[in-house]
């Protein structure tokens, strides 16, 4: 970081969200050289896969660039790790500590609410803290946030939810709990059968077409569980009264649920609510406009591109009533997913937004259909799209170009040599 006289603190870059895909992307700008900031509103790094308890990765093609093998590598030197499951509180020290060895800085308990613009060009970030309103500045700024709040902020085209009704996916409070045993799945169709009779019966107020569905998927490290079922649906995340209701009663959800359970289900009997994400887990809002949108179709053909910086398999994941409604759930995931041993890329031009200089995208906002989002959104996913962000970002500044002027074959071979999953 720079500061002038005046007290105006400059860096390379701003990664705004600290989330996998802002700490690879902060990561990989850090490493080659760049001065580099993540602004973060919790108080770790981590996002999803810490605050919010999702303590899996979804294994998916393109998931083992250099940062996500590295990361769980020294989580498992610290016995993190089981599986794809992780446990929270290591990710959290282990990601805060390889951004430290990098050189970039970490500033928590900060609301990235706007871009400095100077006419189309971001030039830095507007925040709040406990400090008041402040600006940051920087050559290049990527927003990580989810929600594409910088983007949207600056002006850029960006679409919300079904193309009909603007209906957005379910929203789900992740939980641990212990005190269970781990059952056989098929146990798990008689156990969503009195899910199903407990919800007829008022017992417990889930979404009526998640009730053949509960998942309490994902033993952790030390054998916790959770419910990751859907709990709150009709909801815009990025309306703040939604956002509050629905974390509301998700609470309610997740007590109804280990009632339930507690009551139903043999081996759970004891079971008790270790902790709750700090907040809700949101699976879609806002996607940008970019220099290309990627398609449902361009999934189904495995396509690649020239500039293709990041691949994924997994398939269109979109927590709506018509999908689980289907008289398959399995011959619909089998569907939308690309064939076995096949996948799909992300192409560079899906982080850069329309009509917005010195900025890039990166996570599951960037430019895709609906469709495509539930298959991007996965962490593995937004990992490798935010490492292909900060190694653009980073030679961006070094050119002191826009990230736009870079060649998307460049930024490949970029990504490449900065230890991407090609």
């Amino acid at each position: 970081m720079r500061q002038h006289k005046n007290g105006r603190k400059e860096f390379d870059v701003i990664v705004c969200g600290g989330g996998p895909a802002g700490f690879a992307a902060a990561l990989t700008a850090a490493r080659r050289d760049a001065k580099t900031l993540v602004i973060e509103q919790s108080n770790c790094l981590g996002g999803t896969a810490t605050s919010g308890l999702n303590f899996g990765f979804v294994s998916t093609v393109g998931m083992h660039s250099s940062v996500h093998d590295e990361l769980y590598e020294r989580m498992s030197r610290l016995e993190g790790t089981r599986g794809v499951y992780f446990d929270p509180e290591v990710y959290k020290y282990v990601s805060q500590a390889m951004l430290e060895e990098a050189g970039a800085e970490m500033l928590f308990h900060t609301f990235a609410e706007s871009p400095v613009l100077e006419s189309q060009a971001v030039k830095g970030v507007n925040v709040v803290n406990k400090g008041g309103r402040q600006s940051l500045y920087s050559k290049v700024v990527i927003d990580v946030t989810g929600d594409a709040d910088i983007a949207a902020a600056s002006g850029a085209p960006v679409e919300k939810g079904r193309a009909s009704d603007g209906r957005m996916q379910a929203l789900t409070l992740r939980s641990r709990i212990g005190g269970v045993g781990i059952l056989p799945r098929t146990d798990w169709r008689r156990i969503n059968q009195l899910l199903a009779r407990a919800a007829a019966a008022g017992e417990v107020k889930v979404p009526e077409y998640t009730v053949g569905y509960l998942d309490a998927g994902g033993e952790g490290v030390r054998g916790e569980r959770t419910f990751n079922l859907d709990m709150a649906t009709g909801v815009d995340a990025t309306n703040p009264w939604d956002l509050s209701k629905a974390e509301q009663e998700s609470r309610k959800r997740v007590w109804e649920l280990l009632f339930f359970v507690r009551k139903n289900v043999k081996g759970w009997e004891n079971a008790y609510l270790i902790d709750t994400g700090s907040y809700i887990g949101v699976r879609e809002t806002r996607r940008i406009r970019g220099k290309y949108v990627l398609t449902r179709e361009d999934i189904s053909a495995c396509r690649k591109f020239d500039d293709g910086i990041a691949r994924c398999s997994n398939w269109m994941d979109l927590h709506d009533p018509e999908v689980f409604k289907e008289k398959s759930h399995a011959a619909y995931i089998k569907r939308t997913s690309v064939p076995e041993g096949n996948w799909y890329e992300i192409p560079y031009r899906c982080l850069l937004p329309e009509r917005t200089e010195n900025l890039l995208i990166a996570g599951r906002c960037v430019s895709s259909d609906r469709a495509t989002n539930g298959s991007l959104r996965i962490m593995p996913t937004c990992m490798a799209t935010g490492l292909a962000a900060g190694a653009a970002a980073a030679l961006a500044v070094s050119r002191a170009v826009s990230p736009e002027m870079l060649t998307g074959k460049e930024v490949r071979n970029l990504v490449k040599t900065s230890g991407g999953d090609l």
